[in-house]
């Protein structure tokens, strides 16, 4: 046994999570109008959650967009590798990225756990 394995020291895989918020829009031209207004605005997370309720498809539109807390692999693999990513900014919006479900507009409120995992 090493003194310093990654396998002993390292978190459990089930402590990796995330906290994000989207709005999906069905095309790239909704995705940069709410955009757009996205960058116009405060950069409050009211705002994002106004438009997240006007403009999402989505049913968590409802609740402003938000996604509550998920480990890798609950969304869909376009999703995750934004969500995960170590070049994503906690509170930037990133997208719109494609998913099958349409174009989402993505804010990482948060990630915990895995250390330089993502």
């Amino acid at each position: 046994m090493k003194a310093f394995e990654n396998d002993e020291y390292g978190p459990p895989p089930d402590a990796v999570k995330a906290s994000a918020r989207h709005i999906l829009v069905t095309n790239t031209v909704d995705a940069k109008i709410v955009k757009k207004k996205l960058m116009e605005g405060d950069g409050s997370s009211s705002s994002f959650a106004t438009l997240a309720r006007e403009y999402s498809t989505c049913p968590s539109g409802a609740e402003g967009g938000s996604l509550g807390s998920f480990r890798p692999g609950t969304m869909v693999p376009e999703f995750d590798k934004v969500i995960f990513s170590p070049d994503t900014i906690i509170g930037s919006v990133i997208g719109p990225v494609k998913t099958k479900f349409g174009y989402h507009l993505i804010v990482v409120d948060k990630r915990t756990g895995g250390g330089d995992w993502y």
